[in-house]
């Protein structure tokens, strides 16, 4: 049946732009995973991607209407990169670089001191994984069996006021590592221009350590685990030059109650309050080659609001309400090697308010994305 150089043919004269909906999801998610590059048609091929995502979410306080905006989230920069070889006729690896999740909240200095939060808090990561596949002929495609390995690290970095008058001189930087899996499927038909795969990725245990500057220097621990996930992913040709593509994805972040932050036996405790709920992010799109070179892309994307809410609508904390988004890609293809996409994405969020008396309006994310590509 197809081998590994002819698989996919069809798919890559539909090549489209990194979309870029995802982006920003529910819970800590960043980037998310993406291991699409394993399925590419050229024999070696290498991609990478940066996106750069604004956020305009702006949170009040209706028991202190004179501070005005108290929470802010800065914006961020995200990255892909990953190359590819095919090993046999039936079998590919990939190895990539990329940061699933992160998340940064800015708050203002006198309001963190009355609620007890941080002023200022950051998460990052870093997944170095390799990815490979095993394909076999079942009837008119390739069925694909698909599995990884990743090292990732996690890291916490956090400024508290110490007391009031607040005095924003306390630092608490942890981090950690741990190795995390993955596991899938992967079904195409050239032909047809159909790929369909799931691909579930494990959660991963941390245990965060470093140092607390809560007045003096301290030794500081903290436990997180991050969430185990499955991604669906389908596409298929629907006309000649058009395709169709859609996804649904489950992350389980409910496992993320809070993260604790601990230091010496006797020394202040410091706790950020998640407390959220499984979440579900669907989109869908279509793509259309305009000429050999050029194809374009669109697609809309609902992510569902991680924080959990109580039996009146209202959320318990946290602001993470409903997001609806829509996206547009490019990829330009100059050479029969070089490929260079682009993409735009639009989001709304949600209004809503929480038990801490925290509101906000609805809110919007911007992300630009630019990728590059090389195959042979």
């Amino acid at each position: 049946m197809a081998t590994r150089q002819i698989r996919s043919i069809a798919l890559a004269a539909l090549a489209a732009a990194t979309t870029i909906g995802g982006v920003q999801a529910g819970g800590l998610e960043a980037n998310g995973y993406n291991w699409d590059l394993l399925f590419d048609p050229a024999t070696y091929a290498g991609k990478g991607t940066v996106t750069h995502v604004i956020i305009n979410h702006e949170v009040s306080n209706a028991a202190l209407p004179g501070l005005g905006t108290v929470t802010t989230s800065p914006t961020h920069y995200y990255y892909n990169f990953a190359a590819k070889a095919d090993l046999l006729d039936n079998a590919s690896c990939l190895v990539s670089v990329q940061n699933p999740f992160g998340s940064g909240t800015d708050r203002n200095a006198t309001y963190a001191a009355i609620t007890g939060q941080s002023i200022r808090e950051r998460i990052t990561s870093n997944d170095i994984g390799l990815t490979c596949d095993y394909g076999f002929g079942v009837g008119p495609g390739m069925l694909s069996v698909i599995g990884g390995i990743s090292a990732q690290t996690l890291n916490y970095d956090a400024t508290v006021p110490l007391g009031l008058p607040p005095v924003p001189g306390g630092d608490v930087s942890l981090s950690g590592s741990a190795v995390g899996w993955r596991a899938g499927l992967a079904y195409e038909v050239p032909e047809i221009a159909l790929r369909v795969s799931a691909i579930y990725n494990s959660a991963n245990d941390y245990n965060l350590s470093g140092r607390a500057s809560l007045g003096a220097s301290l030794p500081a621990a903290a436990s997180v685990t991050t969430p185990q996930s499955i991604e669906v992913k389908a596409q298929s040709g629907i006309a000649p030059g058009w395709l169709a593509l859609g996804s649904i994805k489950w992350v389980n972040w409910s496992v993320l109650n809070a993260l604790t932050v601990t230091t010496v036996p006797g020394g202040p405790a410091l706790q950020t309050v998640l407390n959220y709920e499984d979440g579900w992010t669907i989109s869908a799109g279509v793509g259309h080659q305009l000429t050999d070179e050029l194809t374009v892309l669109g697609s809309l994307t609902w992510d569902r609001g991680t924080s959990r809410e109580n039996a009146s609508g209202v959320l318990l904390n946290g602001t993470q309400t409903d997001r609806w988004g829509a996206s547009l890609g490019a990829a330009y293809k100059p050479t029969e090697n070089f490929e260079l996409s682009g993409g735009v994405s639009y989001s709304l969020t949600g209004s809503g308010s929480n038990l801490l008396g925290e509101r906000w309006e609805t809110g919007n994310v911007l992300a630009f994305s630019l990728s590059a590509k090389a195959s042979f």
